[in-house]
């Protein structure tokens, strides 16, 4: 099966701007990660405060990779094993019956929840997308703005997706 390179730019730069805001996340409330890192109760504690530095710059390095044609299969993979992994994390802790933790996904505290392993799933699920051959067509002006506007879309998308995981959160949570 062969995608289209314009799927391909839209699914690239949406990872791509998810991963900068994820590492910016983690960057700007360092401490707060670190707590984040440390509630899931995964990792050896000698190894939060390592992970919790490394994570970011690591995220950073994903969505760098996903925005060039040549390094884009190498980011695909490692952003389908980031999501994964963050995935696994929140499924450990939820079958702990942990999911009142924070997910540290964002600026915005969120409790684990099935909704959130489902994102994950779709996200992991689009980054392996970008492994799949890609069709060899010239892209024109009209592709770049579709582009521009199909990313956007995508962020909205996310945007609204989170916000509904929020508000069924608090709504669990009161009953």
């Amino acid at each position: 099966m062969m995608i289209d390179p314009l799927v391909t730019i839209v699914i690239a730069t949406s990872l791509a701007l998810l991963f900068l805001l994820a590492a910016r996340h983690k960057i700007s409330a360092h401490r707060r990660f670190e707590a984040q890192l440390a509630a899931y109760r995964i990792l050896p504690e000698s190894l939060v405060s390592p992970a919790a530095r490394v994570l970011p710059w690591l995220e950073i390095a994903v969505a760098a990779s996903l925005l060039f044609a040549f390094s884009r299969p190498v980011g695909a993979l490692l952003a389908a094993t980031l999501l994964a992994m963050y995935a696994l994390a929140m499924g450990i802790n939820m079958s702990r019956g942990r999911s009142q933790i924070d997910c540290g996904c964002g600026d915005t505290p969120q409790s684990l929840s099935g909704l959130l392993l489902l994102r994950n799933a779709v996200l992991t699920l689009g980054a392996l997308m970008l492994l799949a051959p890609v069709a060899t067509r010239p892209l024109n002006s009209l592709d770049m703005l579709f582009a521009v506007l199909f990313v956007a879309a995508c962020s909205f998308s996310y945007s609204m997706f989170e916000q509904l995981s929020r508000n069924h959160t608090l709504l669990i949570d009161k009953e």
